[in-house]
């Protein structure tokens, strides 16, 4: 059987980084073979590995090439030994192949390690069964693993202090910046991070004490302090001659300026510097127009005046306006993926989880049944309030058949109303003093929207039952609904505000079913209403 599976195409002029899987008949000097046929087509192999099983031969080869990958395929394909090829990008696109060869030689990660990024990485080891995980999670080298620490999501970080002794966590923490170590120990058990900390050495330490009074979902737990900061009467020269010398630092574009109490009173782009004499003390040349965010401001809050003011960073100073450090844009592009992913699973009816493949089915288990609890409790309503209306739904048994209509579209009037408004809290456009006129903007929305509604709903009706009161009662009961739906749908999320409550745990699923006790509450009454109108 033979199967060719591979990238097709090329980015003219840009060298691609290719991984090439082959299993062949296995056979010697096999591999020396498709080594130079893949040599002869212009690509450069950076490494590749082979192992044997049953008589068959899997080889892996990361080569850069320029050039079409079919020419590549078709080459390789030559050799009257090869039974498959699969050709990807190394990246993600190429993560199950490169698992496969994990699965079956592990140590072969401390060289995929040094070829692929972090976060690439990760996409490899999501697909690896937990044993082996954990097995390459020892085989990495201490940069390695920091470097991993860092990208990882919870629950892979949990499962590698599982599996390694706090002094190999210890080791590989001591190499990175202090906000990063700060957040994987943020992120751990209490116990494991007491244990670690004991194996860190004094002045690790001492660089991180600052950050850990602060919560990991704040401004002091996001900031680094690895920032150029000068006193006001430094000279250019001074501080041209630090930056040269000094690597260590995250942000080399901006330095901030203190008085000598530490109180932040002004900073310098870099490249203002170059401008000046080097005599020139950084009080006189010096920007004032800075905004600061406190230590324990939120999170999302720091986003929002990010996006507001345009700033790619924001300093941190405590309540005297002592400089404390800066938050970067690296931190806050993470903080708005973080948080749309969270409000989208809350959405859902899911509580929050990092990551689906590295999650525990017990775990994805918990976080569902509650909601889903919650929700078929609340559904029982809805069953009762059928049960209640049994008597009238058998007079009029064509009542049933627009059951579904009424209920889709409260639920969907309901939904619109939670996204507009809850988009809205989250962009600091709306606050709980807004409320009324939320409620009056929604009224006239949904009166518009009913009034389009009802005679489609009414038409719809008549071409189905041939009956004009049947017809009445649902295009009447499709305007209440409309109305109070929207309404509720858009106080939901200002209630949850108002109650200290994320607006996005009003969730569609538990708006759904909200809308539906709505829904059904007015059809049945407004058709019990119609049928003694006419005297039914």
């Amino acid at each position: 059987m033979y199967t060719f599976k591979y990238f097709k195409g090329e980015i003219e002029g840009l060298q691609l980084k290719l991984v090439i899987a082959i299993e062949a008949r296995d056979r010697p000097g096999l591999l020396r073979d498709i080594a130079s046929v893949i040599s002869s087509t212009g690509a450069n192999i950076e490494y590749n590995i082979a192992f044997r099983e049953n008589g068959s031969a899997f080889l892996l080869f990361i080569a850069d090439y320029e050039g079409e990958t079919e020419f590549l395929a078709e080459a390789i394909e030559k050799l009257e030994d090869v039974e498959s090829i699969e050709i990807e990008l190394l990246g993600p696109p190429a993560a199950d192949i490169i698992a496969k060869h994990i699965e079956k030689n592990p140590a072969i990660v401390r060289d995929i390690t040094k070829l692929m990024p972090p976060l690439d990485f990760i996409e490899v080891l999501v697909r690896l069964n937990e044993d082996v995980r954990k097995k390459v999670y020892t085989l990495l080298s201490t940069t390695s693993l920091g470097a991993l620490l860092t990208e990882a999501p919870k629950e892979m970080i949990d499962e590698i202090a599982a599996t390694l002794k706090p002094s190999q966590l210890a080791q590989a923490l001591i190499e990175l910046e202090p906000d990063d170590v700060v957040d994987i120990l943020q992120g751990l058990k209490s116990s494991v991070r007491k244990a670690v900390l004991k194996h860190l050495p004094r002045e690790k330490i001492d660089e991180i004490r600052p950050l850990l009074l602060y919560p990991p979902e704040t401004a002091g737990g996001l900031m680094t302090t690895h920032v150029p900061v000068f006193s006001t009467d430094t000279p250019v020269s001074k501080v041209m001659e630090t930056l040269t010398q000094k690597t260590e630092y995250e942000i080399t574009d901006t330095i901030y300026v203190v008085d000598k109490g530490g109180k932040l009173v002004g900073y310098v782009n870099v490249p203002a510097l170059f401008k000046e004499k080097p005599d020139v003390p950084l009080e006189k040349i010096m920007r004032r127009d800075f905004i600061t965010v406190d230590p324990l401001t939120d999170q999302e809050e720091v986003a929002k005046l990010m996006i507001k003011f345009d700033e790619t960073k924001l300093p941190v100073v405590n309540g005297d306006g002592k400089f404390l450090g800066v938050v970067t844009i690296d931190d806050v592009m993470y903080v708005l993926i973080s948080e749309q992913s969270e409000d989208f699973l809350l959405f859902g009816g899911v509580m929050r989880v990092e990551r689906y493949l590295t999650s525990r089915v017990i775990d994805l288990f918990k976080k569902r049944f509650i909601w889903l609890l919650v929700l078929y409790a609340v559904q029982n309503v809805t069953a009762r309030i059928i049960q209640g209306y049994s008597e009238l739904i058998s007079k009029i048994a064509v009542l049933a058949a627009f059951i579904p209509l009424i209920l889709d579209t409260g639920g969907n009037a309901g939904s619109q109303s939670v996204v507009l408004v809850t988009r809205a809290l989250a962009l600091g456009e709306l606050t709980l003093r807004d409320i009324f006129r939320v409620i009056g903007k929604e009224l006239t929305t949904s009166l518009l929207l009913a009034s389009a509604l009802a005679p489609i709903a009414f038409a719809f009706a008549l071409s189905i039952t041939l009956n004009i009161w049947v017809s009445v009662t649902v295009a009447a009961a499709v305007v209440f609904v409309v109305l109070i739906t929207s309404v509720v749908g858009a106080l939901l999320p200002l209630i949850a505000t108002a109650l200290g409550i994320d607006p996005a745990v009003i969730s569609a699923p538990l708006l759904t079913t909200v809308a539906d006790i709505i829904g059904l509450s007015i059809y049945f009454l407004t058709a019990s209403l119609v049928l003694r109108l006419i005297g039914l």
